[in-house]
């Protein structure tokens, strides 16, 4: 595809999110990506942090949603050790599911940002259209 008509932002925004995105997946080191999108290795921290930053932002939000009623928790803090091993175990894939669940959400950011820049910028039509217009049925 020819290259995006994109403003300095955009294309600053996109660059940005492209390399966070390879350095998360494990195929870019910071060395590595500095390198690739001729930027120094500060230049690629300062992005990493500010990415990370806007994760952990929409993850505080998430949750601020309410947990296990108060009674509940209490009755699991009081269990056998099996009990405990096996909350740890629990513990552990909630934060696995947490990581993949931010990778998700990265990566819709990425393509949602994709298919509006499309759509501003080139006149694309990307999103599915609803299959019937209201105005035929008139």
């Amino acid at each position: 595809m020819d290259q995006l008509n994109l403003s300095p932002m955009q294309q600053h925004e996109l660059t940005m999110r492209q390399m966070v995105q390879q350095i998360h997946l494990g195929k870019l080191n910071m060395d590595q990506a500095a390198v690739q999108f001729e930027v120094n290795r500060k230049t690629v921290r300062h992005w990493v942090d500010k990415v990370e930053k806007e994760t952990q932002t929409n993850q505080e939000t998430v949750s601020e949603l309410p947990n296990l009623p108060p009674g509940r928790k209490k009755t699991a803090a009081l269990g056998s050790p099996s009990q405990s091993e096996d909350q740890h175990e629990l513990r552990a894939k909630v934060h696995a599911l947490e990581q993949e669940l931010e990778e998700a959400k990265f990566k819709a950011l990425y393509y949602s940002t994709i298919v509006k820049v499309a759509e501003q910028e080139l006149g694309v039509d990307i999103e599915k259209k609803s299959a019937t217009k209201p105005s035929d049925s008139c």
